[in-house]
């Protein structure tokens, strides 16, 4: 075997591991080693909501009565403070003007960046627990006491909720499929220790385990879950306690949503550089495996494809053209729509898609763009809340 060819399979097999070997080890290791959660009700007897916004006067009011409500549920102390990040519209005015509940409000001058903005208001927080939340998704009527009993478990620093992507069609609907399957990774690392982060839109830290994010950081719902685990306690998933979202309504706003995700773990490796090091992190074999390889995998992808098309053997020509068929379909799918509701179609085009946006995120990184990488998008409608959710909620 030459040199050429001993690389080939050597990059072949990073792919293969990272999306099929090290989800087979980690669902092994969850069935076989087990640390189910200690939930229970003597969770915290105190919580402070994180509401970071940012010219939310359409959402502002709406997602206030249903935190309120949320609060009231579980029955323990506590308050909201929505941090207004840099405002230009009536935010902060119809913030402080609610008084359904014990709403505080921050209003920041300038735009300074979510990190910033949660950071200015966890430090405004006295209570136990912080729990964090975005202006547009809906949470099931349980999904606050569900998140909290989490807490009751000593070893828990931080727990996320299960985030329900409503379904989409064509190109979506493979991105879709892919947040299923990294739902389900997140799920099994929780269940062996510990995640590698939350789901921004619905979790929550104990408050003396959070650090200051740094302004600028892009991944914080990564950054401050890190510094739990290197702190020595868990980051659990709990998929009881549910958020509903939904994609944008275009594949090139999921697209760029995708390229600033990506270039903000680069970011994030250079900001916390200490989470890959086996005796500083307790889950630096999960951050290498589910983080840093996902960034190498375009990388290998193209190189498989050079190397398989320079190599003459009749197998490595073989392989090329079936990379080549796949890629040309998936490009179709992206393109086109009516292609794309086919499953097959729509699977390539979003495994296209999602690696190429990780190809790009690269280099927004290193041109120092990832803060300037995103901006924000209009969704013409808004989750819902499915009625059996509200039934379950009213039953307990």
């Amino acid at each position: 075997m030459s040199l050429l060819e001993i690389v080939f399979w050597l990059l072949v097999g990073v792919v293969a591991y990272t999306y099929v070997g090290y989800p087979l080890l980690l669902g092994l290791l969850a069935w076989l080693r087990p640390r189910p959660v200690k939930r229970g009700p003597g969770g915290p007897r105190s919580c402070s909501i994180i509401l970071c916004v940012r010219n939310e006067e359409v959402h502002i009011d709406r997602r206030l009565t249903e935190l309120t409500a949320l609060l009231e549920a579980t029955g323990v102390v506590g308050e909201i403070i929505v941090v207004s990040d840099g405002s230009t519209d009536a935010t902060a005015t119809l913030a402080r003007d609610h008084t359904k509940g014990p709403v505080r409000v921050l209003e920041l001058p300038d735009n300074v960046g979510k990190a910033a903005a949660l950071s200015a208001g966890c430090a405004m927080a006295t209570d136990e627990v912080l729990v964090f939340a975005d202006a547009r998704q809906r949470w099931a009527p349980d999904a606050l006491a569900m998140l909290l009993e989490n807490f009751a478990d000593p070893e828990v620093g931080a727990a996320t909720g299960g985030l329900v992507i409503e379904s989409a069609a064509g190109t979506l609907a493979g991105v879709g499929l892919y947040w299923r399957f990294e739902k389900w990774l997140r799920h099994q690392e929780s269940r062996v220790w510990s995640m590698v982060g939350a789901t921004g839109a619905i979790s929550a830290v104990r408050r003396e385990l959070f650090r200051p994010i740094p302004a600028g950081t892009v991944l914080d719902d990564v950054y401050w879950p890190l510094q739990v685990a290197l702190l020595g306690k868990r980051v659990v998933l709990d998929p009881r306690a549910r958020a509903y979202d939904r994609l944008p309504d275009r594949v090139r706003d999921e697209f760029r949503r995708k390229v600033r995700t990506l270039s903000g773990n680069f970011q994030l490796l250079g900001r916390l550089p200490q989470v890959l090091l086996p005796w500083r992190c307790p889950i630096w074999f999960s951050v290498l495996s589910h983080k840093v390889l996902r960034l190498v995998v375009p990388w290998a992808l193209v190189a498989i494809f050079v190397l398989s098309a320079a190599l003459p053997a009749a197998l490595y020509q073989g392989l090329f053209w079936a990379q080549f068929a796949g890629y040309a379909v998936g490009v179709a799918g992206a393109l086109s729509p009516a292609l794309a509701r086919f499953k097959p179609v729509s699977a390539a085009a979003s495994f296209v898609v999602l690696n190429a946006a990780a190809w790009l995120g690269f280099w927004v990184w290193i041109t120092g763009g990832t803060a300037r990488s995103w901006s924000k998008v209009d969704y013409q409608r808004l989750p819902n809340v499915p009625a059996r959710e509200q039934a379950r909620a009213a039953a307990s």
